[in-house]
């Protein structure tokens, strides 16, 4: 994965750009190339041709036209080429504007730096019942459970304050939260959870543009819901 981070990264995007510019400007020359082989390949047809059965015009008329689609769609396909690496580009160049901001993201990774609360979104369906968001330190121990009530169906933020649950602080580094809900049955449901995280860098990939979280963490730019 190409990292797009400062300045040598957003050279190795330029790069790929001029790359594949180039690689459009080769295939615009290439049909060229074979436009004008065609060309003289029919004049030399003319000048040999037997005078007493020339020939027929309708026929060089329909290997005209088919020898123009062809340049013609090789043409747009490298204007094609040209326009999404244009863009891609730009996007990249957009993207690493993020960071060393923090995005709310899919997940269920919170980063408590040790003084601010740790915040989390909980997404609610309807008629969820009772709510609890629980928290988890690395090791996996239960360092705390919150309990939500029944929030009404959507997000619901929860903030963890960085205690246990016998009110003791807990050290800064990465903790885990689970959502649950338990309907009136009795039957319980995880929750989708989404976490702010803080952009470390941004990649370029086969599948598009995503994110590395100073938590280690890979996420793709789609699955970011909203940038503090």
């Amino acid at each position: 994965m190409t990292a797009v981070n400062n300045t040598s990264s957003n050279s190795n995007s330029t790069g790929n750009v001029f790359l594949n510019l180039n690689k459009a400007q080769a295939a615009t020359s290439n049909a060229q190339q074979l436009q004008d082989q065609f060309l003289k390949l029919l004049t030399t047809q003319l000048q040999n041709q037997d005078p007493t059965n020339p020939a027929d015009s309708n026929q060089m008329t329909s290997q005209l036209a088919q020898i123009s689609m062809v340049s013609g769609i090789q043409d747009l396909n490298a204007s094609m080429t040209s326009m999404t690496s244009a863009y891609n580009a730009g996007q990249s160049f957009q993207a690493a504007g993020l960071i060393g901001h923090q995005v709310l993201a899919n997940g269920d990774t919170m980063i408590y730096d040790g003084k601010n609360a740790a915040q989390a979104e909980v997404t609610v369906p309807d008629n969820a019942g009772k709510v609890t968001a629980s928290v988890y330190d690395s090791q996996g121990n239960l360092v705390d459970t919150m309990n939500l009530g029944s929030p009404a169906a959507g997000n619901t933020m929860v903030s963890w304050d960085g205690t246990n649950s016998n009110g003791s602080a807990m050290p800064s580094g990465n903790y885990t939260i689970v959502a649950k809900a338990t309907d009136a049955k009795g039957n319980s449901s995880s929750l989708q959870t989404a976490t702010y995280v803080t952009v470390q860098s941004v990649g370029v990939g086969s599948s598009g543009l995503s994110i590395q979280t100073t938590g280690g963490e890979t996420i793709a730019m789609t699955d970011i819901q909203q940038i503090k």
